[in-house]
């Protein structure tokens, strides 16, 4: 995966699309550090893509919520407690 500054996105957009096209995927830094991913969707499904983006949000949420509970000493979280996490998170995003 390449990373390319904020500056040489905005300055060279050719060079920045011709490396897109070749990679699938950028990820652009600011100040040297990992700040946004740029996906190539061309010739696919836009619903689908923002579907399995979403999908991935939801799994990493999910792990998160995993791993606070085993390191609470919880094996299990009920689904009602799983629903609360997600809204809370939901909440917290909206609010950013």
């Amino acid at each position: 995966m390449q990373f390319i500054s904020v500056r040489e996105f905005n300055s060279s957009p050719g060079k920045t699309r011709a490396a897109l096209k070749k990679e699938g995927k950028l990820v652009l830094t600011n100040n040297g550090k990992p700040s946004m991913l740029v996906l190539d969707i061309v010739n696919q499904d836009f619903e689908d893509v923002i579907d399995i983006l979403n999908r991935a949000e939801a799994m990493k949420l999910l792990d998160g919520i995993q791993l606070q509970a085993a390191r609470g000493g919880l094996d299990t979280l009920s689904m009602d407690e799983v629903d609360k996490e997600i809204g809370d998170y939901r909440r917290e995003k909206r609010g950013q």
